[in-house]
């Protein structure tokens, strides 16, 4: 691939990843209309109505000859597997975390992802830290370190949120699966026991679905809000290095944090800030280096541009 279609990759990765993670970092406003439902019951019920928005999206870009590669590929639907129960079990820890106002440590978990994916990207892709990332990443760290050292608690959400969706990513990323069609099939593989959990549900009367407009409106609402953020973030880890992507990460989080003290009035300790300021800190540092090293490959591209020679010059 030339440097001009990388370049074209890369902005378009950039541009799906900037979609991704700011519906991620509004999404706390969406449970909270539900925050009265079962976690399990609003997973179960994001799951039952996107599929139906990925099978019109698979009708509409004609993809059905990809999706049945992957249902006949037993390796194929080993890997969409285990990616399915992965991003479950991370749908699950946020759904508990925000509907039991836990949205700002949430929040400090998403900013522990550049550290998981630092890690993953390193030891399982190959990718290179540059000696600029060090730093940050030793910044963000202590800012994951200020609270758990200061208040002398173990905030699990915020170690399990970036490992369950660190590895997500990881797994997406080598899966030689498009992502529209990737994320149809994880829909596709956790759509039977989510129909199975709501039917016991119902059986025992208990779910919110069809109990008044305003649960049942929002439930099914919850399709499109969680579609539209995966497939960009798929789209968006197809095109960049992993390492680039868990620093674009960082705008969920902070919007996250920003929802969780302005809108919904959680409590939020000096240590969650201070975090916060090491973070922004990285970040800056991070930026500068993406700068720096793109003059760099610029300058270098410069200086090894072939010379024409005199015949040339002067025919």
């Amino acid at each position: 691939m030339g440097d001009e279609a990388q370049a074209r990759q890369a902005r378009a990765g950039f541009i799906y990843g900037l979609i991704a993670y700011t519906t991620w970092g509004v999404i706390p406003l969406y449970f909270a209309q539900i925050a009265h439902v079962r976690p399990e019951e609003i997973l179960a019920h994001r799951i039952v109505w996107s599929l139906g928005i990925m099978a019109l999206l698979t009708a509409i870009t004609h993809s059905w000859d990809q999706l049945r590669r992957v249902l006949l590929s037993r390796r194929l639907m080993m890997t969409m597997t285990l990616s399915a129960i992965l991003l479950a079990g991370n749908w699950l820890l946020y759904i508990y975390a925000t509907v039991n106002n836990r949205v700002s440590e949430a929040s400090l978990g998403y900013y522990m992802m550049p550290l998981v994916n630092a890690f993953l990207g390193s030891v399982f892709l190959n990718e290179k830290l540059r000696p600029l990332h060090y730093p940050a990443l030793a910044l963000v760290a202590m800012g994951v370190a200020i609270p758990a050292v200061s208040r002398g608690e173990f905030t699990w959400l915020a170690v399990a949120l970036p490992i369950t969706f660190g590895f997500y990513g990881l797994v997406r990323k080598k899966a030689p699966v498009e992502s529209l069609t990737g994320l149809s099939v994880e829909t596709l593989i956790l759509t039977v026991p989510s129909v199975a959990y709501l039917m016991f549900l119902s059986a025992r009367g208990g779910g919110a679905f069809g109990g008044n407009a305003h649960d049942t409106s929002w439930l099914m609402i919850g399709g499109i809000a969680t579609v539209l953020p995966l497939l960009t973030y798929t789209l968006s880890i197809r095109r960049l290095p992993l390492i680039a992507v868990s620093f674009i990460q960082f705008l969920s989080p902070t919007i996250q944090l920003f929802l969780a003290a302005v809108v919904l009035k959680e409590t939020i300790v000096w240590e969650r800030w201070a975090a916060v300021g090491c973070v922004l800190v990285a970040v800056a540092i991070f930026l500068a280096d993406a700068v720096l090293f793109v003059r760099e490959k610029k300058r270098i591209a410069r200086r090894t541009l072939p010379v024409p020679s005199l015949a040339v010059a002067a025919s």
